[in-house]
């Protein structure tokens, strides 16, 4: 098999793994607004959402590469690969995400630059990484799975 073969079939099971990524985070903040389907226009998080999601699928689109990589050329565990992905993925999706709110509004007159911090950075990336660590995980093998199973 190509090695461009083997990262265009990676882009598309990343992508597709991505979609329910973005599903199971979706139920999980309308569990969290306590079942209010309409959380995202009533807590105004609208900015955040589309860089989150665009950051989200550019890394999954270049992870997604190096995994169809890795799995079907190199031959490595499909459920390492993928799991390793998943997780990499989410950390660095939301670090990168709280940044938007810290640019937004995060330094007050009032704040510090490490309450803010704190506050936009770190805070959303702990949840983040905890309520979606065991998703991403499991996401991400079902991800190497596929693209073991696609050629």
């Amino acid at each position: 098999m190509k090695s461009e073969i083997a990262k265009n079939i990676g882009i598309r099971k990343a992508l597709q793994s991505a979609t329910i990524g973005m599903f199971i985070a979706f139920l999980f903040m309308i569990l969290l607004s306590g079942g209010n389907i309409q959380w995202m226009t009533e807590w105004n998080y609208w900015i955040n959402i589309i860089i989150g999601i665009g950051i989200f699928y550019g890394l999954a689109y270049f992870f997604g590469k190096n995994a169809g990589y890795e799995i079907l050329i190199q031959k490595k565990s499909s459920g390492g690969v993928g799991a390793k992905y998943g997780f990499l993925t989410l950390i660095i999706t939301a670090f990168l995400v709280g940044w938007t709110g810290f640019m937004q509004e995060g330094m007050e007159p009032y704040d510090t630059f490490w309450d803010s911090f704190e506050d936009y950075i770190m805070k959303p990336f702990f949840w983040i990484t905890i309520v979606g660590l065991l998703p991403a995980i499991l996401v991400g093998v079902l991800f190497g799975k596929w693209i073991k199973k696609s050629i």
